[in-house]
């Protein structure tokens, strides 16, 4: 009875393994829909077309969202999330601007790399996703990851650059580049499965919302046993020598229970970066899909008043 119970266990956790990866699979593939008008264009909502476009780490997966009229945006997600971070953002910031959003290398849709890409390398691919739409120069929306990847934009690419708004802004030092690689270990698949249910526990202690904690594991387990590649790029970069280049216009974004965010040191961005402002909203690690309509509020309002 017991080995048949624990047969049973073992094909369950199977099988719902054979399910994540299809529903993963349907979700990356890409939607045929037939051209759009102008004026179909301009509504958020029936202009979420999915598209992909050929870098060194294969091909990368974006959305590109709202009139083409409008000052362009572009999402960048934090590690090892993808565009569903900004799921709900999108559509409210694509009212008033084109809105770009990216899974970068290795997570979401996006080809997962044959190495782990450096930080710069990432941005890099940032900004071939611009020259790839002719995008001249953009407003960089970036939360944790995105954040780190957007300042390494800003100060490599000061021309490509009009404003940035920084969501749970960290400050890369030494001692915070050895506090993630011990965080940050890479898991592995289980014979059991108990690799899902460890992550489930882990992000459940971030944020209540199963729903959230959900969203976050599958894409998770999306990107697989490279998963952490995005947080051992941050491990190595210096942002010490690239955050004093950062020179546009700035919306510091803090959310109340980031524990990463709200830390003394986090204070240097309001030192070093000239043109800055600091707003702090309700939500934790997860701020873009814990609290996005206050979220999308404050990006919009920074950037009607420096329009």
């Amino acid at each position: 009875m017991k080995q048949r119970l624990e047969l049973r266990l073992v094909l369950s956790v199977a099988t719902a393994a054979v399910l994540v990866l299809a529903v993963l699979a349907i979700g990356c593939a890409e939607q045929q829909q037939p051209p759009q008008t102008a004026e179909e264009e301009a509504k958020p909502m029936n202009a979420t077309n999915r598209h992909f476009f050929n870098t060194q780490f294969g091909d990368v997966h974006y959305t590109d969202v709202g009139s083409s009229e409008t000052p362009p945006v572009i999402l960048l997600h934090q590690t090892p999330r993808s565009i569903d971070e900004f799921a709900e953002v999108i559509p409210l910031l694509a009212a008033e601007h084109r809105v770009v959003a990216m899974d970068n290398p290795g997570y979401g849709c996006s080809d997962i790399p044959p190495r782990q890409p450096t930080v710069e390398e990432y941005a890099d691919t940032v900004v071939e996703l611009m020259d790839h739409l002719e995008i001249s120069k953009a407003v960089l929306v970036g939360h944790h990851t995105g954040g780190i990847l957007a300042i390494d934009i800003a100060a490599r690419y000061p021309d490509r650059v009009d404003r940035l708004a920084l969501s749970g802004p960290h400050y890369m030092d030494a001692e915070m580049r050895e506090m993630l690689l011990k965080i940050s270990k890479q898991w592995t698949v289980q014979p059991d499965g108990s690799h899902m249910q460890e992550k489930w526990d882990k992000f459940s202690g971030w944020v209540d919302d199963p729903m959230i904690v959900h969203r976050v594991v599958t894409d998770l387990l999306r990107a697989g046993e490279t998963s952490e590649y995005g947080h051992f790029s941050c491990a190595d970069y210096l942002m010490e020598n690239t955050l004093p280049k950062v020179n546009v216009p700035t919306l510091l974004i803090v959310g109340k229970n980031d524990f990463f965010a709200n830390t003394p040191k986090n204070n240097i961005f309001e030192e070093i970066i000239p043109d800055n402002t600091k707003v702090m909203i309700e939500g934790g690690i997860f701020l873009p899909t814990e609290s996005p309509e206050p979220f999308a509020e404050v990006v919009l309002e920074f950037l009607r008043e420096e329009g």
